[in-house]
């Protein structure tokens, strides 16, 4: 917490926000045990791969570099790793892409900051994206992919550009919607509840 605000990643508010129930309970509880402990490198595990993807476009680099590029990967990460490598050379297909720096702002809700930080931002066909990656095995449900989308829409507010999220291991690109929009109001709603509840427990 800093400036008595309580920063959450974006990922893990979603991850609230599509929760009901005492399973909505369980992921409170899990980010305040993440908010206890100061951020390690060596804990985010898909930290590489992120890096990997930004370093292969800012060099040029041809897509079947990428795997190089993630270097000596534990065992436990090697299947994972190989999967979101093939997914994200699914999407790249024949694209003929250049790199911008993609935006970085922080969604304000009370005392909670939650960074808008989409980890990509890619020219191709005169039109430009920016790209959340979403890296998790289980498919993104619809809500969540709205959810991130209104947020980053509302947020970021970049002209001319296509907000979007990318299901890395299918390859998939969902782009933003305006009746996405209406997320907003019950997406502030779950930013205060996870305030309140962070501040009991």
């Amino acid at each position: 917490m800093k400036n008595g605000k309580i920063e959450v990643p974006l990922t893990s508010f979603i991850d609230f926000v599509a929760k009901s129930g005492i399973p909505k309970m369980t992921c409170a509880k899990k980010i305040k045990n993440q908010l206890d402990e100061p951020y390690s490198p060596a804990k985010d595990y898909y930290k590489c791969f992120r890096e990997s993807v930004v370093e292969l476009h800012r060099k040029k680099l041809d897509k079947k570099q990428l795997y190089e590029l993630f270097g000596m990967l534990p065992i436990r990460k090697e299947n994972n790793y190989r999967e979101m490598e093939s997914g994200y050379k699914k999407f790249m297909g024949n694209k003929n892409v250049t790199w911008f720096e993609p935006p970085r702002k922080n969604w304000f809700q009370g005392n909670l900051k939650i960074p808008i930080n989409p980890e990509v931002a890619l020219q191709w066909d005169d039109r430009k994206y920016l790209i959340k990656l979403y890296l998790k095995a289980e498919k993104p449900t619809k809500d969540r992919v709205s959810s991130v989308l209104a947020l980053m829409k509302e947020v970021l507010q970049e002209q001319d550009c296509n907000y979007s999220l990318l299901d890395v291991r299918t390859g998939k690109l969902h782009l933003f919607e305006q009746s996405m929009l209406t997320l907003i109001p019950l997406v502030k709603a779950e930013a205060q509840s996870l305030e309140v509840i962070l501040n009991q427990i």
